[in-house]
């Protein structure tokens, strides 16, 4: 079982105490993937020695210094994977079956691999998660979006990024305040937060191993939603 899975990272430092409110908020965002990537959740500072942030960054982002960090992060704001997100959620609410579901996004989209890989993966979430019901995903929560899980993803690239080098910490605090800015259009709660991250992050795999590793996370910072 991952470290995290056992308990949330804490930065203890101080320092912390004196962040202002709008800081916190905009970090708050970053919980979930934070959580996933055993970060601190809490702090600028992520805990995690700048070599692994770097090869993250490299790996799975294809970011190795400034002006990859920045065409990702303008990514992010301008469009991320809500607007694949938004096409498909009509097709996803209006049918209860997947094979109905994946002819729909087929035919209209035909071609697009990406997007119909990513709009099964959702549409499977969304069952296996009624059939757990819990956490219960209402009509609501899809409608609201994903906008959590651009922006709680951009605040967390945005610590990396600093903590490597690519960005200054200020530029990185710019972009946190932003990331907050555009969550508190559509989302008011951390619970709304949680639920708009768990959708999109479910959307990049099928396997029902990483669902459970996501819904897990969202389980343990439920009394820090309070």
């Amino acid at each position: 079982m991952d470290a995290y899975t056992k308990t949330l990272r804490f930065n203890h430092n101080p320092l912390n105490l004196i962040l202002g409110t709008e800081k916190k908020k905009g970090l708050r965002i970053g919980y979930m993937e934070a959580g996933l990537q055993g970060f601190y959740l809490n702090s600028m500072e992520t805990g995690i020695h700048p070599l692994k942030l770097s090869k993250l960054l490299a790996e799975e982002f294809h970011c190795t210094d400034n002006e990859s960090v920045t065409g990702l992060f303008q990514f992010l704001i301008n469009e991320g994977d809500r607007v694949s997100y938004q096409i498909m959620l009509p097709y996803l609410l209006s049918t209860e079956n997947i094979n109905e579901f994946e002819n729909i996004i087929q035919k209209r989209f035909f071609g697009v691999e990406r997007f119909i890989r990513q709009g099964k993966n959702l549409y499977k979430f969304v069952k296996y998660t009624e059939e757990r019901r819990d956490p219960i995903i209402w009509i609501n929560d899809l409608e609201k979006g994903i906008i959590g899980w651009d922006m709680g993803l951009l605040v967390n690239l945005a610590r990396a990024s600093q903590a490597c080098g690519h960005i200054t910490k200020e530029k990185a605090w710019d972009y946190i305040e932003q990331a907050d800015k555009l969550c508190s259009l559509d989302l008011h709660t951390a619970e709304e937060i949680d639920k708009s991250f768990l959708l999109g992050k479910a959307m990049k795999s099928e396997k029902i191993e990483d669902w459970d590793r996501l819904l897990l996370c969202y389980s343990l910072l439920g009394k820090y939603r309070k």
